[in-house]
């Protein structure tokens, strides 16, 4: 009995190994194809790309909601060491062109999975909390660098131009500039400085009236 309890344990280790290296395969197959643009892929093309039959999909993960989930989890552990540092010293305009240049960086990264959690949100809870989440953090390291613009602004205008500075730096702001204006990097990245400095501009000029 004692002999045979390794050989079992071993084969057991195996079996383990190969299940979590198919659900590797078949997360990476599905984040490829969302990088490519594939927004709504079949379970057909998933398992082709990550090379296995399309059973071996619900073998793995209970539904798709359960695969993008686990995709979205994923993908988040990749790209948030990529949010930028931003200052919180400087000029204003500094701090503008910060803004602009690191987050562009980052929506465009990340844009290809972001626009299928957005299209995939309305039936799939933990991707519409993800979402509520990166909202949340997005508007907080917004704040963070333009704290003392919100601050010397009057009380009833701080909250207007904290929600405006986060919509002008938002990925809806990037994706609208990027696809649907057909602006290229560097020409959205310039359009969402010259929208940051306006805001901060005229909230300074209100101030000194």
């Amino acid at each position: 009995m004692h002999a045979k309890e390794p050989a079992a344990q071993t084969q057991a280790d195996g079996r383990h190994a190969r299940a979590e290296r198919t659900r590797e395969a078949i997360v990476e197959a599905l984040l490829a194809l969302l990088g490519e643009g594939v927004l709504r892929p079949s379970a057909e093309q998933i398992a082709e790309r990550a090379g296995v039959s399309r059973r071996a999909i619900w073998n793995h993960f209970t539904d798709l909601d359960d695969l993008l989930a686990c995709a979205a989890r994923r993908r988040m552990e990749t790209v948030m060491p990529l949010w930028p540092k931003l200052p919180r010293d400087g000029t204003a305009a500094d701090r503008a062109r910060a803004v602009a240049e690191g987050v562009g960086r980052f929506h465009e990264h990340v844009a290809p999975v972001r626009r299928a959690a957005v299209l995939f949100a309305p039936d799939v809870a933990f991707l519409a909390g993800q979402l509520r989440e990166a909202a949340r953090m997005h508007r907080a390291a917004i704040r963070a660098v333009f704290e003392a613009e919100i601050e010397a602004a009057s009380e009833e205008t701080r909250a207007v131009l904290l929600a405006g500075l986060a919509a002008a730096a938002s990925f809806s702001m990037w994706e609208e500039l990027r696809r649907n204006q057909e602006l290229s990097v560097d020409e959205a990245t310039r359009a969402v400085r010259i929208e940051l400095e306006g805001m901060l501009e005229r909230a300074a000029g209100n101030q000194e009236r």
